[in-house]
This record gives structure tokens, C-alpha cells and sequence, in this order.
């Protein structure tokens, strides 16, 4: 490549690109930045790896409207010790104002929005790095209209209600409404409820995406759901109302025992055959799929991360450890885990939990072994060798490994099959952990490296092919005008990669590190991220409907 001129009749700035790749900027199609851009404006997590617009307002989630009540988002996870204590399972919907007043303790910022209108004034006098597009959360529109009596139908006021809030957001500029069928409120509506609402959101040439049921609510789940209905679901909503529907974060519709990458490719092909099935009938529909095997939003540090009502039960992470040696006290947690009460380690739900926890920072006998090796190793059942890993090492560190890269190559061999992050916009330091004894949860590592570790990891094809599967594809399938592709008269969105410097520095024990090899980044014509880091120009903008 030559240069990049951005020049107009003011200034001009030329950036030297020989060598390398001018891209258009990624676009990431499940994102929940929306939700904490007020505290990290500037974006630095996604700029920093070619990300210049997002898709927020995932998974039921989003900012507004918080007249009456606020659902937990997850970027204030750790304040909800402090808004409202618990040991085991936090209630999730709060009044409001405790919600404010812990937030604004914690991190000096005032929480002054109640609308999708207020949120989106509050942005854009602050600037955002990104360009922004948002939905409107079911979850938090059910919570606000219906409170803590959730478990129910809705009456035909609430439903009116609900209508109301998405019409003031839809008057605001999002694009659709999104429902996370796993977390309450949105798991507790049945299915002509989003049926209506989806039809209500057609009317304003809204789109529906979904994080579709597949572990139902996370509290102990005492058996399996049927992923592949929760799928089904989200396919015949975008049929029956002709809505522009998208399957949030897709994995395979089945759950394959024992586990096996092969078969993983058959589910996810019997799985794209249902999708394939329908959008044959008629149904516009597409996916997300997060590029790596381990999840989305947080990441678990430690294994002792995993036990943080009994660390709090015990006053402290040592005296937890000291508590494990006794034997009444390790044979009463071991039976609570038995019997699937905890979601974290569950073995009633899952039979293969233990090879999906694997030792990355620890003595180096166990280091790349998962749970179920060591414990063979130690000749004793698995539940048995996690307490005696965190009596050996209590600071022992983990990763998960929920899926196989197989499974996740097939799926985004679909045409349909887009790229994201379902990660917020942090800096390197984040909501959580601050001031914690030992860590619950950390960033995802993809919340800095996700784009880059698809290039790296998963991308097929030519360069040509991998750019549209991050850029254009994305904003023709959502409509975006003039973005997703380099051409004059578009909007100058656009990085500078190096593909020969690019590497994920990918961490799970220590997530919060940039990678390397997107040299710059552009948004809107101003150079958002160049050689020395992010310049925080915040020339993104809230793109409206």
C-alpha cells in the first residue's frame, strides 16, 4: 500500500502504509459497549484492535429506560456486593436509585439519564471513540415496567407499557430490541410476548436479535435445556413477523457426549441447516460468533475465582483454603457441587465440566492439563482434586474451554455468520477486581483481541474474503449506509494493519493487554489510534435509525 491522505482544507495528515493493509474499520455485531461507554468514552479496548462501530444493546441489556428499576449488566458486577449483598445468587433488579448511589460511590460519576434520549445525550457531549449503534434491552424495559414481580405474564397495561418504552427508543435512534432468554426478566416471558413485541418493533423497522435460551436461568439448573428449541425459537419469531432477526454469540444446537471435534462440525452443520431452512422459507436472518472457544463477557482468573461465596462465608481467601483441609467442611462443598446447586462447577448439567478447566498458571506438573487429567494423575474424583489444587497453589489459574475451535470454524464458514466481541468497551484497567482480595472475574481477553485473534485463528480464504466477513457483509446485512467498505463518498473508517507484526497477546490470568499490528485507526476522517496509542479524539458518533 502507499498513503492515506486525510486532508481537507484545514490541515492535512499523511499516514505512511507501505507494506501493509488499508482496511475498513470492523465492524463488531455483538457488543455491550453502550453500557459503559458513559465511563470509558474513548473506546481504547476496541479501537486498539480496528474496531471503529459497534453493535450494543445486546442480550436483553441496555442503559434506558431506568425510571423505576435497573437490571445488572454485568459491568458493574462487582458493585452488586455493595448495591445489594448476598452470598450465592444476587437479585438482580434494583431500584434505581441504590443503583446510582453505589455507582456513583464507586466510581465518582452521577448517573442523571431515564430515557433512550437522555442516554444518548449524555454520550454524545461526552464524544465517544466509536460509532455506536444500540438496541433497546427487553430485560431492562420488562424490570422497569414490571419490577421484582417477574415470574409472570405481563399484564395487557405492562405489555402497553413496555410498547411505550420502545417507541421513546425507537424515536431515540436505536435499531431494534434484543432479549437474553437466559437471564431473568427476558427468561421469565413466554413466547407470544416476544412474538407481539417483535411485530411491534417491524412497525418501526426494528430488528430483533437474541441471545436464545440454551443454559436457562444461571442459578443451578437442575437439568439440560433443549438448546436447539431456543434456536428454533429465535427463527420463528424472524418468520412469523418477516422482522430482520439475528441469533446472538451461536453455538451448536446439541451437546455432544462425549465430546468429540468431529461431531462438533456435524452439530454445527445440522444446526446451519436449520438456519439455512428457514431463511429458504423466508426468515432474514443471521448470526454472531465469538472467535475463540472460552466465552464472552468475563473471564474466570483463578480457580479459587469459582468459590467466591464460600471465600466470603469464610472472611478470607486463606482461611477458605484452611477450611478445605477439614474434611467436614470439603465433603459438605463437594456435596453441594454434586448435586448441580452451583452454576460455575455443575455436574448434574454438565458431565464433562472437568475437562473444561484447564491449569494455565500453577505448578508446571499441571500446566495445559484440564481438571480431569489431574485428577486421574492424583488417582481421586475431580471435585476432589479442585480442593486439593487450591489447598496446593490457592492462587492456581484457569482457563475454560466451553467449545471446540472445529465447532466454532463451521460456523463461521456461513455466509451469514459474523464476527464479535460480547465484550464492553474498557481501558486496561476496567470494572472489575479493584480492590478485591482475589478476582471473581476479569475482561475476556477478546474484549482487546477478538478481531485480531479471527484473522489469526479462524479467517479462511483470501484477505479480500476475511475483510468482508469483519466489514462489509456486517453492515449490508444491518443496512448500514456508507460504512463497511473503502469507497468515495463513504465515511473514512479505516485501520492500518500489519499482518506480519499481528499477534492477539491473548492472557487469560492477566486479560488486560493490547495486542499488536493495527498500526492506526480512523474514525470519521480523525486518527483515533496511531504508533504511540489511542489519541482520544472521540470522533465516533451514535449512528440512529
Amino acid at each position: 500500500m502507499g498513503q492515506i491522505d486525510l486532508g481537507d482544507s484545514m490541515s492535512c495528515q499523511v499516514i505512511n502504509a507501505r507494506g501493509k493493509y488499508v482496511l475498513p474499520g470492523f465492524i463488531d455485531t455483538h457488543s455491550h459497549a453502550d453500557c459503559s461507554v458513559f465511563l470509558y468514552p474513548d473506546c481504547e479496548s476496541y479501537l486498539r484492535q480496528g474496531i471503529t462501530t459497534f453493535i450494543g444493546g445486546q442480550c436483553g441489556d441496555s442503559n434506558a429506560p431506568i425510571n423505576n428499576y435497573w437490571m445488572r449488566k454485568y459491568w458493574e458486577y462487582d458493585l452488586w456486593n455493595d448495591i445489594d449483598p448476598f452470598v450465592f445468587t444476587p437479585q438482580t433488579i434494583q431500584p434505581v436509585q441504590k443503583v446510582i448511589d453505589v455507582v456513583y460511590e464507586k466510581t465518582g460519576y452521577r448517573i442523571g439519564w431515564k430515557s433512550f434520549s437522555d442516554y444518548f445525550k449524555v454520550v454524545e457531549t461526552s464524544g465517544i471513540g466509536c460509532n455506536m449503534i444500540t438496541l433497546a434491552g427487553h430485560s431492562q424495559i420488562r424490570a422497569d415496567v414490571m419490577g421484582l414481580d417477574e415470574a409472570r405474564r405481563p399484564t395487557s397495561s405492562e405489555m402497553g407499557k413496555m410498547k411505550e418504552h420502545l417507541a421513546e427508543a425507537f424515536d431515540a435512534g436505536v435499531w431494534g430490541f434484543s432479549t437474553g432468554r437466559d437471564y431473568p426478566p427476558s427468561a421469565y416471558a413466554d413466547f407470544d410476548e416476544i412474538l407481539e413485541l417483535s411485530r411491534y418493533a417491524k412497525g418501526f423497522g426494528g430488528y430483533y436479535f437474541t441471545h436464545w435460551r440454551r443454559t436457562g436461568p444461571r442459578i443451578g439448573t437442575p437439568r439440560k435445556p433443549n438448546k436447539l428449541e431456543g434456536i428454533l425459537e429465535a427463527l420463528q419469531i424472524g418468520l412469523e413477523t418477516g422482522i430482520k432477526t439475528q441469533v446472538s454469540h451461536l453455538s451448536t444446537g446439541f451437546d455432544v457426549f462425549p465430546p468429540d471435534p468431529q461431531m462438533d462440525v456435524c452439530a454445527a452443520e445440522i444446526t446451519l441447516q436449520h438456519i439455512d431452512d428457514y431463511i429458504s422459507r423466508g426468515a432474514d436472518v443471521a448470526f454472531d460468533v465469538i472467535p475463540g472457544t472460552s466465552g464472552g463477557i468475563c473471564t474466570t482468573p483463578f480457580l479459587a475465582s469459582r468459590f467466591i461465596p464460600w471465600i466470603k462465608q469464610s472472611g478470607s481467601l486463606a482461611q477458605f483454603v484452611r477450611n478445605l483441609k477439614a474434611k467436614d467442611y470439603r465433603q459438605m462443598l463437594i456435596s453441594y457441587l454434586q448435586g448441580g446447586k452451583w452454576y460455575s462447577i455443575n455436574p448434574v448439567v454438565d458431565e464433562c465440566w472437568d475437562k473444561k478447566i484447564f491449569i494455565i498458571v500453577g505448578p508446571e506438573d499441571y500446566a495445559g492439563k484440564n481438571i480431569r487429567e489431574i485428577a486421574r494423575e492424583k488417582a481421586v474424583d475431580p471435585l476432589e482434586a479442585v480442593v486439593e489444587l487450591m489447598i496446593e497453589c490457592p492462587r492456581i489459574g484457569t482457563m475454560s474451554v466451553n467449545k471446540t475451535d472445529e465447532e466454532v470454524s463451521a460456523l463461521l464458514k456461513h455466509d451469514r455468520g459474523f464476527v464479535c466481541t460480547d465484550t464492553y468497551a474498557f481501558d486496561l484497567r476496567g470494572m472489575y477486581g479493584e480492590g478485591m482480595e482475589l478476582a471473581e472475574v476479569l475482561p475476556h481477553p477478546h474484549t482487546y483481541c477478538a478481531f485480531p485473534k479471527y484473522i489469526l485463528a479462524y479467517a479462511e480464504g483470501g484477505i479480500e474474503e476475511t475483510v468482508r466477513k469483519l466489514t462489509g457483509a456486517p453492515a449490508e446485512f444491518m443496512g448500514i449506509p456508507g460504512r463497511g467498505v473503502i469507497r468515495e463518498g463513504n465515511y473514512a473508517d479505516l485501520l492500518v494493519l500489519d499482518r506480519d507484526r499481528l499477534k492477539t497477546n491473548e492472557n487469560y490470568v492477566e486479560p488486560r493487554v493490547y495486542p499488536e499490528g493495527i498500526d492506526y485507526v480512523v474514525v470519521n476522517g480523525r486518527v483515533a489510534v496511531d504508533r504511540d496509542g489511542c489519541t482520544c479524539c472521540r470522533s465516533g458518533r451514535i449512528l440512529k435509525k
